[in-house]
């Protein structure tokens, strides 16, 4: 690690981050111990929570800021006058690799002896953090569609997976509904897959808004989408989907190509798995589309 690029914020003006004392360093026990619980996981978020609990067992540290990886990456508070600002390089942070900080947030001012302690706890941080972010990176890609950027069929049967553990833990429902497109071909055959591309992208934000706060959407292949709501009643679901259709119908693309979607929709029961949830909302979206498109039914 090149100690120069090391930034201390609120330091006094005559003295350098390491300082002039004689360093404390930690023991070879100490940092196995590090070591062996950093090495326990590759999930990022588990691995700055494990970090934030052993850099707190041996300096004053209240906050990690790591939103420079990752915006919701964070652990503990943020705000206090002294923090300390450590380099990892050539970390991937969205599609390039560059130097990004993290900003260490104490509840006082450090010693020269507590920041060599940082700089030796962060340079054992540096090498399970390229890892793990390495790591999220390919779980996303395998579970995000690259053209509209919302979850795929992999994702979907993730999140899906946890809803169902969830009921089953506390007997909290959901709800599931399953979209197509009507009309879409025709985009696709008199002006080019250029333009089809733009509508699934539309499509795919007037779903996010849409159900901004209900969970999510997904995109399960071609002009099929999917969307899995925190609801619990028929009532919830069915408002949802006035919505959705309202959304369409406004947006100016998705008017000018006459491009709306037929929905089905259904709530998970007692003993449901995911394939007999889908099975009942797509019977449903096939019988909205047989009532004319652009219609909502419920199973």
């Amino acid at each position: 690690m090149d100690i120069s690029m090391i930034h201390f914020e609120h330091a006094t003006a005559e003295s350098s981050f390491l300082g002039g004392a004689e360093p404390e360093v930690l023991t070879s026990e100490q940092v196995n111990t590090v070591l062996n619980q950093l090495s326990s996981t590759i999930e990022i978020y588990t691995l700055v929570s494990l970090y934030f609990t052993q850099v707190n067992r041996y300096l004053p540290l209240v906050g990690i800021d790591m939103s420079e990886f990752d915006k919701s990456l964070n652990a503990g508070l943020l705000s206090s006058e002294f923090s300390v600002s450590l380099p990892v390089s050539a970390v991937r942070v969205d599609q390039s690799k560059h130097a990004a900080f993290v900003r260490y947030i104490f509840d006082e001012n450090l010693s020269p002896s507590q920041r060599r302690i940082l700089a030796t706890l962060h340079q054992l941080f540096t090498r399970p953090l390229s890892h793990a972010m390495e790591f999220q990176r390919l779980r996303l890609m395998a579970t995000k569609d690259p053209l509209t950027n919302l979850g795929n069929r992999n994702g979907f049967n993730e999140a899906a997976q946890r809803l169902i553990n969830r009921h089953t833990r506390n007997g909290q429902s959901f709800g599931l509904l399953v979209v197509d497109l009507d009309n879409f071909k025709q985009v696709n055959d008199k002006h080019g897959h250029q333009q089809g591309d733009e509508v699934l992208i539309t499509v795919a934000s007037v779903l996010t808004d849409t159900i901004r706060g209900h969970e999510e959407a997904y995109r399960f292949g071609g002009d099929e989408f999917c969307c899995l709501l925190d609801v619990s009643c028929p009532q919830e679901l069915s408002a949802i989907a006035g919505r959705i259709h309202d959304a369409m119908h406004a947006h100016p693309l998705l008017k000018a190509h006459h491009v709306t979607c037929s929905i089905g929709g259904s709530l998970l029961r007692e003993n449901d798995s995911m394939s007999d949830l889908f099975d009942r909302a797509d019977k449903a979206l096939y019988e909205a589309k047989e009532d004319g498109k652009d219609t909502y039914q419920a199973a």
